[in-house]
């Protein structure tokens, strides 16, 4: 048996996613912008280790700020 509450919820976090993932696109497409002599798909292709550390430092760091964010 189902709650009642427990559709209310389920939308509240699927929204709260929703947010959560679109903050993580925009900050991430607003580093892109600012390092605009920075091509970080190529680097990644050629194999550039320091961009990759970079990207990841990034993206946790942005994962850190969204979910304190939203919580």
């Amino acid at each position: 048996m189902i709650p009642d509450n427990f559709f209310v919820g389920a939308f509240g976090a699927l929204m709260f996613g929703i947010v959560g993932i679109l903050m993580f696109l925009g900050a991430y497409f607003a580093f892109d912008k600012l390092t605009p002599k920075l091509d970080v798909p190529e680097e990644l292709c050629k194999g550039n280790m320091a961009v990759g550390l970079v990207v990841a430092a990034l993206m946790i760091s942005i994962a850190l700020v969204v979910s304190s964010v939203l919580r």
